[in-house]
């Protein structure tokens, strides 16, 4: 892009993260991501309800109240007539249908914007988009004229955070036009696969690609844990929520202490799981791990919280030799994972679900894909028995993800220097 297109110095980016609240899981490296992705500009942000301040000064937090009502404002306009009549009536004592927001969070990034001085030379990014910020977006576009900033949204799944099929499609019949023919909303996606789904179910324009580093960066040398392990490691990371497969886990490793129990190998396997206390109990996820007892000598079970300090995460992340993701393909066979870019980056054998998405991070020689539980336990042994003949592909697949990001999708529209971002406070 040239100067005369766009002036780098002094430009701003505003990034909109609703589940921006705590520091955990993947919405705080966006930001350091994005940060190194643009590092010319400066940067804001917009926070999700109850943020806590960890990463500085927010220019904006979301409110739920205001998301409320933005729900009563859709349901007044395109609701049935009970909806209409529930919708108004609820309104009367805050001031009146009129005085609600059009959009969960248009206003807000309106307003954002206006006191920033954010004009055409500035860029605004989502980068967790779903209905309610393709819905608010149009809101915000529809009320500014030629100084709109440039605008790039990433969708991450293919039920844009509305489980309802038919909600959805209404929803997205309402703008999905004012998108189309926006000249200043792009949509991206990470994975090829949502970015088919994009075009073909809804007819939109996406490009596949954008993906942020996580915990580990593939563009810097691998890392390696401090601490010194005498055990295989199997690591089942991150909080168990549904789509993860993790209900799948119990029977997984009865079916790996029957295998493990024939086999001589010369160092135990120790599954590392992470959950929250009601995870671990009776009727929890993982209630196996409370009174679990291994067959075989040289298999362990070892159980740590999802709500580990990200010091602590890394650590625990980087002593596993195998990443295992026994995801559902109905949930995954789409949308990306931060737990395959991290297992990449960091080269590490991933035993996956057969027919999950990113299968051009998986084809390396880095993974071993499979369907049954029995094939999981299998899979493990033979990471296990045959560690080294992985080691060529991990690193060629960490070579792929580095090349992704340096060939970026969003780079076509940045002209990026190595100058140091600020954050405005």
């Amino acid at each position: 892009m040239s100067a005369d297109q766009h002036s780098l110095e002094g430009s701003k980016l505003l990034i909109v993260e609703p589940k921006l609240i705590k520091n955990r899981g993947h919405h705080h490296t966006q930001i350091a991501a994005l940060r190194a992705l643009l590092p010319d500009h400066q940067l804001h942000f917009i926070a999700g309800v109850g943020y806590d301040g960890f990463l500085g000064e927010a220019a904006a937090t979301l409110t739920a109240a205001d998301q409320v009502k933005a729900r009563q404002y859709w349901r007044f306009r395109h609701g049935g007539f009970r909806q209409k009549v529930d919708a108004f009536f609820r309104s009367v004592s805050d001031g009146g249908i009129g005085s609600y927001p059009k959009s969960p969070f248009g206003h807000t990034i309106l307003e954002v914007c206006e006191r920033l001085e954010f004009d055409a030379h500035d860029t605004l990014i989502i980068p967790s988009a779903n209905l309610d910020a393709l819905e608010s977006i149009v809101d915000f576009v529809s009320q500014l004229d030629k100084n709109t900033p440039q605008i790039s949204m990433r969708l991450l799944d293919p039920t844009l955070g509305e489980h309802k099929d038919s909600r959805r499609a209404q929803r997205m019949k309402l703008f999905r036009d004012a998108i189309r023919k926006s000249e200043k909303i792009r949509l991206f996606s990470e994975t090829r696969e949502l970015a088919e789904y994009m075009w073909k179910q809804f007819d939109l324009p996406v490009t596949s690609g954008f993906y942020l580093t996580c915990s580990v960066s593939p563009l810097e040398p691998t890392p390696k844990a401090a601490g010194f392990y005498d055990t295989f490691r199997v690591g089942l990371l991150g909080a168990p929520r549904p789509g993860k497969g993790y209900d799948r886990v119990g029977a997984i490793v009865e079916e790996l202490s029957s295998l493990i129990d024939s086999r001589s190998l010369d160092q135990p396997v120790e599954i590392l799981l992470q959950g929250s206390g009601t995870d671990y109990v009776d009727g929890g996820v993982y209630s196996f791990a409370k009174h679990f007892e291994s067959k075989a000598d040289k298999l362990r079970v070892t159980c740590f919280s999802d709500s580990l300090d990200p010091e602590v995460f890394e650590e625990l992340f980087l002593s596993t030799d195998v990443i295992l993701l026994p995801y559902d393909t109905g949930v995954y066979g789409l949308q990306g994972s931060g737990l395959v870019q991290d297992a990449v980056a960091a080269e590490k054998i991933i035993v996956h679900s057969k027919g999950i998405a990113m299968q051009d991070f998986l084809a390396h020689g880095n993974a071993i894909p499979v369907i049954g539980n029995r094939e999981f336990s299998e899979a493990i042994v033979s990471a296990f028995e045959q560690k080294n003949r992985f080691r060529r592909g991990c690193r060629a697949a960490k070579e792929y993800f580095g090349q992704i990001l340096k060939s970026h999708p969003f780079l076509g529209e940045a002209d990026l220097s190595n100058s140091p971002v600020s954050i405005e406070k």
